[in-house]
């Protein structure tokens, strides 16, 4: 056993000086040198200036959070307005004098299949630099190649604007710049990384898709309203627009990186109802990933039959080329200028579209959603075909652009979806990969589609094309039902309440005995209900058993009564002394009225369906017991409700707890439990009376 000198190396005076004792070991001199050593670098490290690492705001600060996404956002926008900006000029560029603009021929190819090939060359280069974009991204990181990408997309509208004196080399700037337009695989691997939560994520996804799409919307209106200007001036307008994306995704766009912080920090603030944290897979399914992607290569290809073979050529045909090639050329029902609009608009509705998506994700689930969209597709493309071959008259036309409109948003839920259910199954590092897929199939799709209905529209007519598109559709929506049984993309399970419902950090046994209506400790279940309830959630709604599983157990039930009514009353009387020291407590520092009330009413929940199942429950429990202890409740009904009533006197009358009537409700409720916690008492001593020796035998008398 050491001496006193060895136990106390260091002690202090009273003016606070360390004084080594007499007899100390080395030990001193080392425990000094290593305060003075971290004394000194604390002081160095005090003064030098600090920088938090940028991927800790994406868990920390919203704001930060929210404006890195939207730059993500804008800068796909920026790509898609520069992929389709010059489509509504397409078939004026590729009819010879129709402007001074025009090519002056586009050999091999008739006017449908030029047209068509023009964003073909753009899409195709977008379909294969997709496949190595995603990749790239999972392992060079989103940001630098958001900007890489960015930077010659920029270059890439400049340099198409002086290729644009021939058809071919238009072509070739086109395919060549394609390569780096396709940025939304790296944008949804951005969601991906940034949002663990399954539902807010596909939320994020869709609008991710909606920005991309309203980004090819937005591209035609430049186009439309700069038509004065020339049939390629839009390109510089594309390019100023790329550069704006580029520095804010440089200033705004925060890399999630291999450091970021998990978001495993309390999920009890995060988890309600709508919320799931689903587990990344350790390795891509095969055969579910080729499901997917190929039937969203078969919803593209068949959407071409409802966009753009329903108004290029079938409404050009029916509403403008018949009447203006008469002789002598009458006034078309659509105009050129009203075609360019019909086109470019129709893509606005996509912003509908993800709104509706995420509750349509509830009803159907995502795979059912994607089966509806493909089968919405097939409908409408086949209702604008049976309208484009009735007589062309006003009213045909505006019934046209009335199904066309009404039925657009629909037909896109198949496009929202593939992104969700592709991030389901993709595995941590291969985010990217898997979204580059997809996005390759999908440019894939608009590419040749367009240009091989196009030359088919020339080789067998209008008609046959569109219905090929139909048939396209359906295909489509039968390869996606099988996605429906997938567990993660089916019709979601209901779900279990959350107040019947285990959060993250609660003890399960604990919780499941509350849960099942066992006899638990009062103070127990008071702890985790507390902890719920602090956390904005509601207490532990137990399942009410049927009186026949309880019956031969009742004096189990009551064991435990007089410690649970002894907690209850001590909660109370705390409450109750808190709120009297409001007068001497005026900043609540030791106690707070608006947090009690506040509190309560957590607790007390917001599920009116489970409460009144619970209650019901509880009643014919009761009933139960009555009947089956000798009380006939059938024919005393009315005196039970007079017993029953005194031995539950009103507390609070329908009114939601506040502070003005708190008080009064726990001075009822402690009322209530005092005479039961009296009674339990006298219970108690009866029972002692009756256990003791001299109760039996001859008696004290």
């Amino acid at each position: 056993m050491g001496s006193k000198d060895d136990e106390e190396i260091v002690e202090l005076t009273a003016t606070g000086v360390a004084v080594e004792p007499p007899g100390a070991s080395r030990a001193t001199d080392y425990s000094r040198s290593l305060g003075c050593t971290w004394r000194d670098k604390y002081e160095e490290w005090k003064l030098q200036r600090y920088k938090l690492p940028r991927y800790h705001k994406l868990d920390t600060d919203k704001d930060a959070r929210k404006h890195s996404l939207w730059s993500v956002n804008f800068i796909i926008l920026a790509s898609a307005v520069n992929t389709k900006m010059l489509n509504p000029n397409f078939a004026i560029m590729c009819t010879p004098n129709a402007s001074d603009e025009s090519f002056s021929n586009t050999d091999p190819f008739g006017f449908n299949s030029a047209t068509y090939f023009l964003p073909l060359c753009t899409l195709i280069g977008v379909a294969i630099s997709s496949v190595f974009i995603g990749g790239w991204s999972d392992r060079f990181g989103r940001k630098i190649l958001l900007l890489i990408l960015g930077w010659i997309s920029a270059a890439g509208s400049i340099a198409k604007y002086f290729t644009r004196h021939t058809f071919w080399g238009f072509c070739a700037s086109n395919f060549a710049f394609g390569f780096f337009l396709g940025n939304l695989p790296v944008g949804m691997a951005y969601a991906g990384d940034i949002e663990p939560n399954k539902m807010k994520k596909d939320r994020m996804l869709g609008t991710m898709v909606g920005f991309f799409v309203l980004g090819n919307s937005g591209g035609g209106i430049i186009a439309v309203l700069m038509a004065d200007l020339g049939l390629f001036a839009p390109l510089w307008v594309g390019a100023g627009l790329m550069v704006i994306a580029v520095i804010m995704c440089h200033k705004y766009t925060i890399e999630p990186g291999d450091k970021r912080l998990e978001l495993e920090v309390d999920l009890k603030l995060s988890l309600d109802d709508e919320e799931d944290i689903v587990q990344r897979p350790e390795t891509i399914h095969r055969l579910t990933l080729w499901n997917i992607v190929g039937g969203a290569l078969l919803d593209n290809i068949g959407s071409t039959g409802l966009f753009p073979l329903c108004l290029s050529p079938l409404a050009i045909e029916e509403y403008y080329l018949q009447f203006v090639n008469k002789e002598p050329p009458e006034e078309p029902i659509m105009t050129i200028k009203a075609y360019q609009w019909l086109s470019v608009c129709v893509a606005l509705l996509v912003i509908p579209s993800t709104q509706i998506t995420p509750l349509s994700f509830k009803k159907l689930g995502v795979a059912g959603t994607c089966v509806f969209g493909n089968a919405a597709t097939a409908i409408v493309t086949g209702l604008l075909l049976l309208i484009g071959n009735l007589p062309s008259t006003d009213l045909t036309f505006g019934l046209f652009v009335f199904v066309m409109y009404a039925g657009f948003p629909f037909t896109v839920f198949s496009q929202l979806t593939t992104g969700p259910m592709l991030d389901v199954i993709a595995p941590e590092d291969q985010i990217g990969y898997v979204q580059g897929l997809n996005n390759s199939s999908m440019n894939f799709g608009m590419a040749v589609a367009p240009w091989a209905f196009g030359v088919l529209a020339d080789s067998v007519g209008t008609n046959a094309a569109i219905w090929t598109g139909i048939a396209f559709s359906i295909a489509a929506a039968g390869v996606n039902s099988i996605l429906m049984w997938h567990p993660l993309m089916g019709k979601p399970k209901p779900k279990t309440p959350l107040a019947q419902r285990k959060l993250p950090g609660e003890d399960e046994e604990l919780f499941q005995n509350i849960l099942d209506g066992e006899v638990v400790e009062a103070e127990l279940a008071f702890r985790i209900n507390q902890d719920r309830g602090l956390h904005g959630k509601p207490s532990v709604v137990p399942r009410v058993k049927p009186y026949d599983e309880e019956k031969d157990n009742l004096r189990d039930i009551a064991k435990g009564a007089a410690e649970t009514f002894r907690f209850r009353m001590e909660l109370y009387d705390r409450a109750l002394a808190g709120l009297a020291m409001e007068d001497s407590d005026p900043d609540h520092m030791m106690f707070n009225k608006e947090e009690l009330v506040e509190l309560m009413n957590t607790l007390k929940g917001d599920d009116d369906k489970l409460a009144d199942k619970a209650t019901g429950d509880l009643g014919q429990w009761m009933g139960l017991y009555l009947a089956d202890n000798g009380y006939m409740p059938h024919n005393s009904s009315v005196i039970m409700k007079q017993m029953f009533m005194a031995s539950f006197p009103p507390l609070a009358r329908g009114a939601e707890i506040s502070e003005d009537n708190v008080e009064e409700i726990l001075v009822r409720t402690r009322q209530v439990f005092s005479r039961y916690v009296e009674q339990e008492r006298t219970y108690s001593a009866r029972d002692a009376l009756a256990e003791s020796p001299w109760m039996h035998g001859s008696g004290w008398w």
